[in-house]
C-alpha cells in the first residue's frame, strides 16, 4: 500500500468542515497579532525587493503568497499541534493557487481588456481554482 493510500482522507483527518466563530476574536493573544504583523510585513518588503531587482509583471505572482501562512502555522502547531498545522498548510497551498490563477488571469488580460472586465475574469478564476481546491478536499 502506497504513502498516498495509508493517508486518511480531508474530511477524516479534519473531522469538522471550518465554520465562522466570531467568540473565538476574544481569544486572540496581542503576542500572536505582532507575530502575524511582522510577518506580513517581511512578506511584504520581500514582494517589494523583488518588484525593484526583477519589475512588478514578476512580483505580481507574489500577491498569491499568504503574507502571514509561516506565523500562522508556527502558532497552529504551538496550540493546537502539527498535524492540524499541517491541515492548514495544505489549505493555503490551495488558496495560494487559487490566488495564482487569479493573478494569472489579470496579468494576462489587463493590458487588453477593459479593466473591470479583466478582473471579473481575475476573481472568477480565483472562485473557481478556490471552489474546486475545496471540493477536492472534501469529496475526493
Amino acid at each position: 500500500m502506497s504513502t498516498a493510500e495509508q493517508e486518511a482522507s480531508f474530511a477524516e483527518r479534519v473531522g469538522e468542515r471550518p465554520k465562522l466563530e466570531p467568540g473565538k476574536l476574544r481569544d486572540v493573544r496581542p503576542r500572536e497579532v505582532g507575530v502575524r504583523f511582522l510577518a506580513g510585513a517581511a512578506t511584504s518588503i520581500a514582494a517589494g525587493m523583488v518588484t525593484l531587482v526583477f519589475g512588478a509583471r514578476t512580483a505580481g505572482i507574489f500577491l498569491a503568497f499568504p503574507a502571514i501562512l509561516a506565523a500562522s502555522l508556527t502558532l497552529i502547531e504551538e496550540q493546537d499541534d502539527i498535524a492540524e498545522a499541517r491541515e492548514d498548510a495544505r489549505g493555503a497551498v490551495m488558496g495560494a493557487s487559487a490566488l495564482t490563477l487569479f493573478a494569472a488571469v489579470a496579468a494576462l488580460t489587463l493590458a487588453d481588456l477593459n479593466p473591470a472586465i479583466a478582473l471579473l475574469l481575475a476573481s472568477a478564476a480565483w472562485l473557481t481554482g478556490a471552489l474546486l481546491g475545496y471540493f477536492i478536499a472534501w469529496f475526493r
